[in-house]
Formats: structure tokens, C-alpha cells, sequence
């Protein structure tokens, strides 16, 4: 069996996506001929809601390598609480001795954080291990001015200085979408010819199975939003909000937004406030911007009455949630950018309660706000004869948990050989 280095700074019990992404990896990694070997940092490091579930869903085939972490309570009195960062020197030689006494085949870095890439052409250079990158989020990327702060100019100024060195050196590139691929080939043509491919979210159907409730009890209709809110997906706001407004006009309904942001403990802050109070919704709108653990989302999503998914503006958003909320058999409304993955995927198996926008002016997410509204009003008076997507549908076993698995580690295979 092959030894891979997955080094992988979010890791169970984390379950942001990246941990979600690392665990997949690592539950179905022997299968397929690879041992993984985690090189991560202790969740006191994270800033993150532990989630003890998500280790007992990792198995037993894997070996977790702890890296030393400067500790954010001090390094952010200096402004610098990049677990990246952080981590960086300690992860140095940690890779060096270890690829010495356990000889890998590979070592898979999935970003973010990205900084960890600094030292992946060197450790190469060292130690003539091979690596690739799994773009989870893009390290350079478009973001309009005006929500720009000087932090992040100072990190897109050194990502674009730096991107183009550590994906040449790399034998294999993955991302979550085929949008992050076009958009490095685009800043950088030399990477045409390098092995690049596009692997969404997979999920693991029994996670949902794992979970089970009783009749509901309530008389209004429970719509849930689980999940981060960020900027680029500020004007799909414009136009979700007030579609809601209109339907709690003709329907009873609660809508709960749970997760919104990517801040920790004692650091998050609500991010609906503006549209909330805009639209007048205080009375049938709740938010906690504190993020949950994965056990709670999976509990919530089989909770709700509807549930929904919503994209940034961008087209390479790929939506963890997808796959999920796919296999959970719930059903759900999709606002998405129309060329985002999530759209195309939806569309290719005929799924119908899928809505639409892109950066054109006539199909803007606030010009889809009827329509939008319309489809919420469908599938709520039809939710009892929801058809969920079938699990047995081709294009969904593709992108299966073992699916995904599999996609990464037969690539990885033919670059090693």
C-alpha cells in the first residue's frame, strides 16, 4: 500500500468543508491502495466548535501527525490569526523528518488556509516527494473594492506573487470546480498543460441515516438556510430577501439562517441585519451567525420542512452543501449562479426546483425575485409529494464521498507512475 501525506491544518473535529473534504479523503483512502498520514494542529488552534461525531465518522485506517500552532490568543495582538501562518514553520520540519522515516508516495496539501503552499516547493526540492494542491477556495480571487480591507489586499497581493510558483512545481492540481482551473490557467497559460481537474463536495448518504425525528409538531413551515453568508454572495441577497418577504405574504413560514459566518467562538457577528431590516422581516427571520457543529447541521437539515442553497457570484462556487443536501433526500430550493456547478449539475438531472441569475443586468439575482418566489410557493405546497434525486442516478454516485475518493487518488495514481 502507498503512503499519502494529506497535510490538511482543518481536520476532524473540525467540520468546516476542508475538514469535511480531508475526512472523505481519509475514510476512503485504503480502499484504493493509499494509507493516509494527517499532518494537522490541535483544535485549540482552530478557533472552531469541536464536533466529536466527525471522528468517529473518520474510521480507523489513518495516522494523525500533530504539528505545533502559535497560539492565536497571542499572535493576534499582532494582527495575524492565519492558522496558515501559524503553522507554517512547525509544518516545515515536520514534513522533513517525517518523509524521511515513512517514505510517502505523494503529499496532497488542501487549501485553505493557503500559506501552507509557501513551503510546498521547497519540501519537493528536499525531499523529491511529489505534491498537488486541492484548491477547496480559490487563493486569488475577484472581490469588489468596496469590500476589500487592507488585510486582504496585503494577502491577494502576495497570493498573486506566489500562485504561479507553487502550481508550477506541483505534478497535480485538483479544485472544487472547473471555474478555480480556468481562472489559474487564465493568469497563468503555462499551466495548460499540467493535470488540473475539477472534483465538487462528495457526501456520505449514511451520515443522514445516522440521524432520524419524530412527527413535527409545529404549524408553521420551517425554511432553513445552513451555512456561511460572505460577500460575493451580498447581491444574491437582493434578491432572495425579498422573495421571501413575499411569500410569508401568502404562506406561514419561519426562516432560520444558522452558520452565516466563518468567524469563531465569541468573533462571529449576524450578516443579515442590512436585508433583514430593509425588507421588514424581524417577525418571521432568525439568524445565528455562530457556526454549528456538522452532527447539529445534519440535524437540522432533516428537521426542516425546505431547505435551501444559495451561490455567490462567482461561477466557481462548487457548494459543499450540495452533495449533502442531495443525499439527505430533503428537499430543497437552489439559487445559484447559472454557470456554478451546483446549476449545471441540477440541471443535467432534470432536478426542478433550481433558480437561476448571473452578472448580466436582465438576469440579476434581484430580477429573479418572482420567479424565485413562484418556485419557494411549488415546492412548498408539494412537499409532500417531493420525488427526492435518486442516489442510484449515475451522476450522483460520481460524486459519492467513495466517488470523490476515488476521483483524487486514480489521478495520483498515474502521476506517480
Amino acid at each position: 500500500m502507498k503512503t499519502l501525506f494529506l497535510v490538511t491544518p482543518h481536520f476532524p473535529p473540525s467540520s468546516s468543508p476542508p475538514s469535511q473534504r480531508a475526512r472523505l479523503l481519509v475514510k476512503h483512502a485504503s480502499s484504493f491502495g493509499f494509507y493516509p498520514i494527517c499532518f494537522t494542529v490541535q483544535p485549540k488552534y482552530r478557533e472552531e466548535v469541536e464536533d466529536v461525531w466527525m471522528k468517529e465518522l473518520l474510521g480507523t485506517e489513518y495516522t494523525e501527525k500533530t504539528v505545533h500552532c502559535l497560539n492565536q490568543k497571542t499572535t493576534r495582538k499582532f494582527g495575524i490569526g492565519d492558522l496558515g501562518l501559524r503553522m507554517l514553520p512547525f509544518l516545515f520540519f515536520k514534513l522533513i523528518n517525517e518523509v524521511r522515516i515513512s517514505k510517502p508516495s505523494f503529499i496532497l496539501y488542501l487549501v485553505p488556509p493557503w500559506y501552507i503552499l509557501v513551503i510546498a516547493p521547497i519540501v519537493k526540492w528536499l525531499t523529491k516527494v511529489p505534491y498537488g494542491i486541492d484548491f477547496i477556495d480559490p487563493w486569488v480571487h475577484d472581490q469588489e473594492k468596496k469590500y476589500a480591507t487592507f488585510k486582504h489586499k496585503i494577502s491577494q497581493g502576495i497570493a498573486v506573487a506566489l500562485e504561479k510558483w507553487v502550481c508550477s512545481n506541483a505534478s497535480i492540481i485538483f479544485s472544487v470546480s472547473e471555474g478555480i482551473n480556468s481562472n489559474l490557467i487564465k493568469r497563468h497559460p503555462s499551466l495548460n498543460s499540467k493535470p488540473m481537474f475539477a472534483i465538487p463536495y462528495g457526501a456520505e448518504q449514511s451520515d443522514f441515516d445516522k440521524i432520524r425525528f419524530g412527527d413535527k409538531t409545529e404549524n408553521k413551515i420551517i425554511l432553513r438556510y445552513i451555512g456561511a453568508i460572505w460577500n460575493d454572495c451580498y447581491p444574491v441577497l437582493n434578491g432572495l430577501m425579498p422573495s421571501l418577504k413575499e411569500l410569508e405574504k401568502i404562506l406561514k413560514i419561519e426562516v432560520q439562517f444558522i452558520g452565516t459566518s466563518y468567524a469563531g467562538e465569541g468573533l462571529s457577528k449576524p450578516q443579515l441585519g442590512k436585508w433583514i431590516e430593509q425588507n421588514n422581516m424581524q417577525h418571521f427571520v432568525k439568524e445565528n451567525p455562530l457556526r454549528v457543529t456538522y452532527k447539529k447541521a445534519v440535524e437540522l437539515t432533516m428537521s426542516a420542512d425546505i431547505l435551501f442553497l444559495i451561490g455567490g457570484m462567482q461561477p466557481y462556487y462548487a457548494a459543499s452543501k450540495l452533495m449533502g443536501l442531495v443525499a439527505s433526500q430533503k428537499p430543497f430550493v437552489a439559487f445559484v449562479h447559472k454557470d456554478s456547478f451546483p446549476a449545471l449539475f441540477l440541471k443535467e438531472i432534470n432536478y426542478p426546483y433550481v433558480v437561476t441569475y448571473s452578472s448580466k443586468n436582465e438576469e440579476l439575482p434581484i430580477n429573479q425575485t418572482q420567479k424565485l418566489t413562484e418556485m419557494f410557493e411549488t415546492l412548498i405546497k408539494n412537499k409532500n409529494n417531493f420525488i427526492p434525486i435518486s442516489l442510484n442516478n449515475p451522476l450522483v454516485l460520481q460524486h459519492t464521498a467513495n466517488g470523490m475518493t476515488s476521483a483524487f487518488l486514480q489521478n495520483i495514481s498515474l502521476v506517480i507512475k
